[in-house]
């Protein structure tokens, strides 16, 4: 075989890898620009920033009731045709959105993107790397996890100058068209049409195994708070860095720093994961010690180039993370079952996803600042390294 050819067999045995990045950067990688029309949408529909800020609550009361019935399609239906209905759904939704002209409209149009999201975002396309790359499954987790950096690098500034030239209607119409051209193109010509590792065992004993093991209740609560802290900082960045005394351009750029730094940071986890698979624990405790000297520094930051870093460290540590979720229940769990696995874990995210974003919006409207918050989100690292610690090492 000629280094020709053999490159283009590496390209196709990974183009589902790339699927999967391309339907988180489109998914769950929008929260990075969710901030920009933040007040546009305040100052149409007058109504205060915490009342804005519940809809990154939607994105997880969604996806916390529906994941576990997901999760058991994911591992007995088409994965495909999965991702095709949900990104239908959820693009037509932001243009509905950028249409509408009442609250509930707005409000209607939020929770059918946070439905659709919930079959072709995270639990899909993790669900789908496991199964289809045995032993290369934190390379593959990866690499589509890349999505949501390549989207936290491009969408800030692309939303930024866009708003700059458009009203942010016109803006949100574009966006969600393109995106859903974007999204079929790849899922229709890469993603395999039909069931992938269907498990055989009966659905009751597979239920029993999964929440009568220790390790699925601990990895769920200590991923639950490391990326809830990733979800509030989402949020908070851009009224953050526009509160210190910088323009909105120059916030989105400072996000595309963070997102960079995570970018470099799912870098480092497809190069060495899966070959230190014994040392995944580890691995996970350098990230949380790394995520809270992040929160620490920005906090404190008194100079531009102590807030870069402080973004960089956040956006290395979050963007790691996100791969490292379902890698973790590989360790632990069969990649037949890994759908419900995840799917039932969604509930994790619901206490912290629930009461976050509205209070740091309260904290906002109340202070004019997320300063206090970024202080309190400190302490989640913190518990997440104690539970880390009382994981089992893993059979796998």
């Amino acid at each position: 075989m000629s280094r020709r050819q053999a490159a283009a067999t590496t390209l196709r045995f990974w183009l589902p890898a790339m699927a999967g990045m391309t339907c988180l950067g489109l998914s769950i990688g929008l929260v990075s620009m969710f901030g920009f029309f933040v007040p546009h949408l305040s100052r149409e529909f007058g109504v205060g920033v915490a009342a804005i800020n519940m809809a990154p609550v939607v994105f997880l009361l969604a996806p916390g009731l529906l994941s576990p019935f997901v999760g058991k399609l994911v591992d007995h239906r088409s994965i495909r045709g999965l991702m095709l209905l949900g990104s239908t759904v959820s693009m037509l939704s932001l243009f509905v959105l950028s249409q509408a002209t009442s609250l509930l409209v707005v409000c209607s149009a939020f929770l059918l993107f946070a439905v659709g999201l919930v079959f072709y975002g995270p639990l899909a396309v993790n669900s789908l790397m496991i199964k289809l790359y045995p032993a290369r499954e934190a390379r593959a987790l990866a690499v589509a996890s890349l999505g949501i950096s390549v989207s936290s690098i491009t969408l800030p500034v692309a939303a930024g100058a866009v708003l700059q030239v458009l009203d942010w209607r016109s803006s949100l119409a574009l966006l969600s068209l393109a995106m859903l051209g974007v999204l079929w193109l790849w899922v229709l010509a890469v993603l395999p049409a039909g069931v992938v590792a269907q498990a055989t065992e009966p659905r009751e004993s597979v239920g029993r195994e999964i929440t009568g093991r220790a390790e699925f209740w601990l990895v769920g609560a200590l991923v639950a708070m490391a990326l809830g802290v990733t979800l509030v900082l989402a949020i908070c960045y851009p009224p953050l860095l526009v509160n210190r005394g910088f323009s909105p351009v120059q916030a989105g750029l400072f996000l595309s720093v963070g997102g960079a730094a995570g970018f470099g940071g799912k870098l480092l986890i497809a190069a060495f994961a899966d070959t230190a698979r014994h040392r995944t624990r580890w691995i996970v405790v350098a990230l949380l010690v790394i995520m809270l000297s992040g929160l620490l520094m920005l906090a404190t930051a008194v100079s531009t180039a102590v807030l870069i870093a402080s973004v960089a460290l956040l956006g290395f540590s979050g963007g790691s993370f996100l791969p490292l979720h379902p890698y973790l229940n590989s360790r632990y769990f069969s990649p037949d079952i890994i759908g419900r696995v995840n799917g039932a874990q969604s509930p994790f995210f619901l206490p912290l996803g629930l009461t976050a974003p509205p209070l740091a919006g309260y904290v906002f409207d109340q202070t004019g600042s997320y300063e206090l918050v970024i202080q309190c989100l400190a302490l989640l690292p913190l518990v997440s390294l104690g539970l880390l610690f009382a994981l089992p090492r893993p059979a796998r």
